[in-house]
């Protein structure tokens, strides 16, 4: 919980009853490997904010493969998007998401509804700063840029964004899982992997 402070301390000041309502506002939940946090089709109507381990969102096309959306795990990141696993389109539109969620290694979770955090916004101005900021410069920034570089960059550009992104990724995560993030073959990865040593 600290961390989640610390990253909201960047924006606002946070006094420690302030930090006692978030608080109480906040589920633990735990995951066990290959669980299915919400499948889609189904509306996903909270956030949850990744304490330890490691999930991914995917959607499936319509031959059965599935392509990674989003890798979720602690560790140094440049925007924090992957640091906070939902689908408020989903919520906010009331659809089901088209993504599936699931966890790929034990992981545990603060999780709080979508409904609860808007009440929670509504209540100082300065929440609703911290609630722009962060969807400026975490999702709509950083969603942007990642559409943008599967529209337009080579394999080799779309590799050195990730390291810019992600400097530790290789770490944390199995190569296959990158690769499907990064729209590219695995085969195509580990030479890109080995280029750079």
């Amino acid at each position: 919980m600290r961390y989640l402070r610390k990253m909201i301390a960047q924006f606002i000041d946070v006094t420690d009853d302030e930090w006692s309502t978030i608080c109480a506002k906040l589920t633990t939940v735990k995951m066990k490997k290959g669980d299915i946090v919400n499948h889609a089709g189904d509306i996903f109507s909270d956030i949850w904010v990744i304490k330890s381990g490691l999930a991914r969102s995917y959607f499936t096309d319509l031959n059965g493969r599935d392509f990674t959306w989003q890798l979720y795990f602690r560790g140094k990141s440049k925007h924090g998007l992957n640091h906070f696993m939902d689908d408020s389109v989903s919520y906010y539109e009331q659809r089901g998401s088209m993504l599936h969620f699931e966890i790929l290694e034990d992981a545990e979770f603060y999780v709080i509804g979508l409904d609860a955090l808007d009440q929670f916004l509504q209540s100082d101005k300065k929440w609703e700063h911290v609630a722009r900021v962060w969807l400026h410069d975490t999702y709509f920034a950083a969603t942007y840029k990642r559409v943008i570089s599967l529209m337009s960059e080579n394999s080799n550009e779309k590799y050195q964004r990730l390291l810019e992104e992600y400097p530790e990724i290789f770490t944390q995560i199995k190569s296959y899982h990158i690769a499907s993030y990064l729209g590219i073959a695995p085969q195509t990865l580990s030479k890109l992997k080995n280029e750079s040593k």
